[in-house]
């Protein structure tokens, strides 16, 4: 009972923090100082455009996680039907396969998707956690994902 009173405080911080989750249908805005790109940003550095889906909800949020899984190494932190938030490490695979390779705990991509439930649209927020700026990893990752994303939706049509 204890372990299972424990996962699922667990699981529920994972939800929603302070800096992460969906409050009245918003992420989190992107920090000035922070590599960050989001659907909900009015700056135009620091908007992207969101992910528009044609098929069922369902299908759109399981073409979104295989989509995700592809683009890259993640680590899926919160998987709930409308949220979804997934760790990138920021290294590469070529640099991981180096013998010198080290990453910091927290040298992470943090990336959010939020499927609006009232709308055939997902919206998208990523930032590093670390702070560094003018990288561009945060919007590289996130248009490979809408290729990929576009590429599974293609085939339900």
């Amino acid at each position: 009972m204890v372990v299972l009173t424990a996962l699922t405080m667990n699981g529920c911080s994972t939800i929603l923090t302070p800096t992460f989750g969906v409050r009245q249908g918003q992420l989190a805005s992107c920090p000035l100082q922070r590599d960050c790109v989001s659907t909900q940003d009015h700056d135009p550095s620091l908007h992207i455009a969101p992910l528009i889906y044609t098929s069922t909800r369902d299908q759109a949020r399981n073409d979104l996680l295989i989509a995700a899984t592809v683009v890259g190494q993640g680590r899926i932190v919160s998987n709930h039907r409308s949220y979804i938030r997934i760790e990138y490490p920021i290294a590469d695979r070529t640099d991981q396969a180096s013998k010198y390779y080290y990453q910091p705990e927290n040298a992470v991509d943090d990336v959010e998707f939020y499927l609006d439930p009232h709308r055939h649209v997902i919206e998208m927020r990523s930032i590093a956690r670390l702070g560094l700026f003018g990288i561009g990893a945060n919007r590289a990752r996130l248009e490979r994902i809408r290729t990929a994303f576009a590429e599974l939706q293609q085939r339900h049509n």
